[in-house]
């Protein structure tokens, strides 16, 4: 599981340009599956047809894209002017060696003197070493996204550091499911989906296509057991979370219970996440068409929307036991 987590983290992924990831997604999912295709916006679409002509289809998701930046204008002296792709800090950019889905590396950089406070992205810039401005236009075309390019890490023998934990942690896990699930009796749709990061608009199409009985998304949610962290009960180390609520759904009772029934069966240590300010892909696939019964587990993240996060291995690895469990029962 560390190998496949620090695999995923390192591949690139901006949102609405998933190329990269969602290519190695296919690769490891081929070998387990029936049908594998991507779809307008960019979704990863994978089926597993059931054991019995009148099994139900079940969704299992996670979103595969990360936070970027997007070039939008080249200065006179040949520095590249940018915008985020989705939730980014400004401050935390500055120094970060960047790299587009050209391929092409940069430095990120900032003007002035001013207050971190105050800076935002119209004071950054990314370096690629152009010598003019027709130098850098002809490298870099305006619209080329890019992100953070920092490889994951390990820290200490249970722990791991990376740019986007959340979410390619949710990844691995349902490719660790799907290598490990067998023959099912229902119907499995499997979505890794694109552009979460800014609006969840790529389940919105790719969950209105399943026509599922049942769907459980698979994510990340902050842990806070840092100094001075944010207030939340949960941490790395004490098992999935069971999401509850966050700012787009509150999970529906009974399936919120079989959650918590299936970590019960298997022995697996569970907490319950309510995430007030967090989003998810749950709640765009809770509302499609006449409602779609979804549940949630997350696997706790430290530094979210950093470029260093920190999982615990032993909470993706319970949380795929949890995710099989559920499946199995449904």
């Amino acid at each position: 599981m560390k190998e496949l987590i620090m695999k995923l983290a390192t591949a690139s992924g901006p949102a609405g340009a998933e190329k990269h990831i969602r290519e190695i997604l296919t690769e490891l999912l081929e070998p387990y599956v029936d049908r594998i295709e991507t779809d307008v916006l960019g979704n990863l679409i994978a089926r597993k047809k059931g054991a019995t002509n009148n099994s139900k289809t079940v969704l299992l998701e996670a979103n595969m894209d990360e936070p970027g930046i997007m070039s939008i204008h080249v200065d006179p002296q040949g520095f590249i002017r940018i915008v985020p792709v989705g939730e980014l800090s400004p401050v935390r950019l500055i120094g970060e060696r960047v790299r587009f889905t050209n391929r092409l590396w940069g430095v990120v950089g900032v003007e002035g003197n001013k207050a971190p406070k105050d800076i935002t992205f119209a004071d950054l810039y990314v370096d690629i070493g152009a010598e003019s401005q027709a130098d850098a236009e002809r490298r870099l075309p305006i619209g080329t996204a890019a992100v953070i390019d920092k490889g994951a890490f390990e820290l200490g023998e249970n722990r791991v550091a990376g740019k986007s934990l959340d979410n390619r942690v949710g990844c691995a896990v349902i490719v660790d499911v799907i290598s490990k699930l067998g023959d099912c009796e229902h119907n499995l749709i499997v979505v890794l989906a694109s552009q979460k990061e800014v609006g969840s608009r790529g389940i919105r199409t790719a969950a209105f296509n399943t026509n599922a009985d049942f769907a459980l998304s698979v994510g990340t949610a902050a842990a806070g057991d840092m100094p001075n962290a944010e207030r939340s009960n949960l941490q790395l180390g004490r098992g999935p979370a069971i999401k509850v609520m966050d700012r787009g759904i509150v999970v529906p009772p009974a399936i919120k219970q079989i959650l918590i029934d299936a970590a019960k069966r298997a022995n697996i240590d569970f907490q319950l996440e309510i995430s007030p300010e967090g989003t998810s892909d749950a709640g765009q696939i809770l509302l499609t068409k006449g409602g779609i019964p979804t549940g949630a587990v997350s696997v706790p993240v430290r530094y979210r929307g950093t470029p260093a996060q920190v999982v615990d291995i032993r909470d993706v690895e319970q949380t795929s036991r949890l995710v099989l469990e559920a499946l199995k029962k449904l």
